[in-house]
């Protein structure tokens, strides 16, 4: 006998609506484990969205119902007990383009880690070193290089 496939990311019927329009209609898909596999379509037709369903990032707007199942790793991702601060922690998302909140970098980088010690109840990291120019607030996240 052959192994059982193993899948790491397994929909089933997962519909999202931004309110009344919706953007995932019936979306059922397996994602092998260890495959890098890609998401191609043209612009608009919901592979973003169905990214961000993955981490639930998609909850912090209200007028957005999302239906359906995901599993990571044989996981619902919508069971009761599922923690959203560990679900994004292994789930993480990097965007097209930054899309930082319109404050200094250093604010950018402390409110997330703020979120995540509030969440985890411990205190700031020890040995976080921001320079000085960020702390001053003088740069906005937008006139900084990336590279």
């Amino acid at each position: 006998m052959s192994d059982p496939v193993s899948y790491s990311i397994t929909t089933r019927d997962v519909n999202l609506w931004y309110a009344r329009f919706q953007a995932l209609i019936n979306v059922t898909t397996d994602i092998k484990h260890g495959i890098i596999t890609s998401l191609i379509g043209p612009s608009g037709c919901g592979k973003t969205t169905l990214l961000r369903c993955f981490n639930r990032v998609n909850e912090r707007y209200g007028y957005v119902t999302t239906t359906g199942e995901i599993k990571l790793l044989g996981k619902n991702i919508y069971d009761p007990d599922v923690s959203l601060v560990e679900l994004r922690k292994s789930v993480g998302m990097v965007f097209q383009r930054p899309n930082p909140l319109p404050i200094s970098v250093y604010e950018n980088v402390v409110f997330g880690l703020e979120q995540g010690a509030a969440d985890a109840k411990h205190g700031p990291l020890p040995g976080l070193q921001v320079p000085n120019m960020f702390l001053r607030g003088e740069h906005a996240p937008a006139q900084s290089a990336v590279g």
